[in-house]
């Protein structure tokens, strides 16, 4: 290895920018590459030994499953490697033990404060233990806005997808927030264009899939029958792994719960950034105000700029970026930079450029933004107001996640969609619900309500906020949704088709007027109850829904309340 320390001796009086390009010569030229020390890739023994080709890895026996947490996908990307597209992960010699949780990015939570790490680039694996190879591949994402969040929790355990459906599952840490998705001149207009691309959240997850290409078999898993899924932010992710030219044929289907087809151009991005660098300016008390902090940068070359934002901790980054509900950043992520994520943004799923063309199942809640209401307490629940205000801002949601993305998908023959809407808690024509006291009208079947039912991990998370949902006296009809819906999702995986052996038919989206389009999963206390819709909606119409319905005073409020109806939007 070439030596290039004598490079900061008091010899050589370099710039800091000048030390840091050495530096990231050093490791991204000399320093020994994953190539020089591959290992060849083991066979799938039914053992939880594997050797993957970067080194030997130990998991443990996690029930009827082999578990395997903790594998490094990637290089940190920490010092010189922050806001950088990620690399292949440095082999080790010996047996790595893999029986706990990689750190969670690097975020600040309202409760528990600074938690995680920007060595965070860690996935975790669960799989039957069985003699058979190749089976498909469910890779899944985390929610939390691309903000907050980590795969390290029960929800996202993989036992009962791996016992039940018999897959391979995956789930997986990536970059967070400014640190994921961070785009200013000063810092990221260098290196290779997804160097530049700001987009670095997205690349974990295409690395991700690129060590699964390379890994997976060791585990017993295919690689050529990868299905990524992901809820919320998860979901986010995987529409923009779908419109990324960067994952092409990485996987094969994909699974959209609760996403939102929102995405930002990098002057929108510059913008962002410009405002944390005031934000950290004032901080710091180099300037008293937004003003002075603007006229401090205007006269900062690039180099100072680039160094100030690398000085920072995480955590003060973090903490210099306003929250909303429930601590999640205002921080926009996902930047239409032209290489990483195209310029057109999510109209690249109607042309004939679209690279993804894999069959795909995308839903939403009911009541998506009930949730978000009861937290805010405004309006006041069990009113008229609140009902109105948060079943608009819900089939805002569904609009823009699921019928206006479909709609474009399908203009391809040859691509499949099945869209479901979850209906689980919310009320009936009567005003009931299976949920206790009064959580159908207020929660319903809120935001995050289907992932018990998807990865079948019993209780969601979600009670320690909104009190106890699921009960003893819903439990029958509960129990048969969830194994309905992961049904549903194995015979994707397996198939590409959710449709199968006796199972409730779900029709592909067709976008001819009077076609069903919509499969509703639902239950009551003890029975399935599953129906069909044939409407597509957009977000004009549902403004005009609103002012066909509602008269003046009342327009005037719920339409400036709907001014902010998504909740990653400023």
């Amino acid at each position: 290895m070439i030596r290039l320390a004598f490079l900061a001796s008091p010899f050589f009086r370099l710039s800091n920018a000048v030390k840091r390009a050495v530096a990231t010569i050093s490791k991204r030229y000399f320093a020994p590459k994953p190539s020089d020390h591959m290992y060849e890739l083991g066979d799938w023994k039914n053992d939880r030994v594997v050797q993957t080709k970067y080194g030997l890895m130990a998991g443990y026996s996690d029930r009827d499953s082999w578990c395997w947490k903790g594998i490094p996908y990637a290089t940190p990307p920490v010092g010189e490697l922050r806001w950088k597209a990620p690399l292949d992960p440095v082999p080790w010699t010996g047996t790595r033990r893999t029986r706990r949780f990689g750190s969670s990015a690097a975020q600040f939570m309202l409760i528990f404060g600074a938690m995680g790490s920007e060595d965070c680039l860690y996935l975790n694996i669960w799989r039957p233990k069985s003699q058979e190879a190749e089976l498909p591949v469910y890779l899944y994402i985390h929610g939390g806005g691309n903000s907050i969040g980590t795969s390290a929790t029960s929800s996202y355990y993989g036992n009962a997808v791996a016992e039940k459906s018999n897959l391979l599952y995956i789930s997986v840490n990536y970059r967070l927030g400014a640190m994921g998705w961070f785009f200013h001149p000063a810092v990221t207009g260098r290196g290779s264009p997804e160097d530049q691309s700001g987009n670095y959240g997205t690349l974990d997850l295409v690395k991700a899939l690129e060590w699964v290409r390379d890994n997976i078999r060791a585990f017993g898993g295919d690689p050529s029958n990868v299905t990524i899924a992901g809820e919320s932010g998860g979901a986010f992710n995987v529409l923009s792994l779908l419109a990324s030219p960067k994952s092409k044929g990485l996987f094969h289907r994909a699974v959209v719960e609760s996403g939102l087809s929102y995405i930002w151009s990098t002057e929108e991005a510059i913008t962002q950034s410009e405002r944390l660098l005031v934000a950290l300016l004032i901080k710091d008390r180099k300037a008293e105000n937004e003003e002075e902090a603007k006229q401090l940068i205007s006269n900062m070359h690039n180099d100072e700029i680039n160094e100030y934002f690398r000085s920072k901790s995480a955590f003060t980054i973090t903490k210099n970026i306003p929250t909303r509900d429930f601590g999640m950043a205002k921080w926009r992520t996902i930047f239409t930079d032209g290489a990483v994520m195209p310029k057109e943004g999510y109209d690249r799923f109607s042309s004939e450029d679209w690279d993804n063309k894999v069959p795909v199942i995308i839903g939403c809640t009911k009541d998506e933004m009930k949730l978000f209401g009861y937290v805010r307490k405004n309006p006041r629940r069990n009113t008229r107001e609140y009902d109105m205000v948060w079943n608009y801002h819900s089939l805002l949601w569904r609009a823009s996640g699921v019928d206006e993305v479909a709609q474009k998908m399908v203009c391809h023959s040859d691509v499949r969609i099945y869209a479901y809407r979850f209906d689980w808690g919310s009320v009936d024509e009567n005003g009931d619900s299976v949920l206790p006291g009064n959580r159908g009208r207020d929660l319903g079947a809120h935001h995050a309500a289907e992932i018990p039912f998807f990865l079948g991990m019993g209780s969601p998370d979600l009670n320690r906020l909104v009190g106890r949902t699921h009960t003893k006296q819903n439990k029958p009809g509960r129990e048969k949704l969830t194994d309905l819906c992961m049904r549903y999702l194995a015979n994707l995986s397996k198939t590409g088709n959710p449709n199968g052996e006796e199972l409730p038919h779900w029709p592909a989206w067709d976008n001819t007027e009077g076609k069903e389009k919509i499969l509703v999963l639902d239950a009551g206390f003890n029975e399935l109850r599953l129906s069909y819709l044939s409407e597509m909606i957009t977000v004009q119409s549902v403004f005009g829904l609103v002012n066909a319905e509602l008269e003046e005073p009342e327009r005037v409020k719920v339409l400036a309340m709907l001014d902010d109806f998504i909740p990653s939007r400023e």
